[in-house]
């Protein structure tokens, strides 16, 4: 297994997802169905890109998975509020 995408993924993720602010602004309103929403989206898109050829375990994009996971942990994390 190759670890080099997952690893990156994760840390994108977390870079990206700890900038993301879900304070008390009237436009941005996270609740449960949307973060539910975005797993679905980000798996489908995952699974459309689908892996490089020559890794050919899973049908997913394991970085991209992995890179929706760190994005949802550093909100959980970090939790920026304004």
């Amino acid at each position: 297994m190759i670890y080099g995408p997952m690893i990156f993924g994760l840390l994108f993720g977390m870079v990206v997802g700890s900038q993301i602010k879900t304070g008390n602004i009237k436009d941005t309103k996270f609740t449960a169905a949307s973060y539910v929403i975005i797993i679905i989206a980000g798996l489908i898109v995952a699974w459309q890109l689908g892996e490089f050829p020559f890794y050919d375990k899973l049908p997913v994009a394991r970085g991209f998975v992995f890179a929706l996971i760190g994005i949802l942990l550093s909100k959980l994390i970090f939790a920026r509020s304004s």
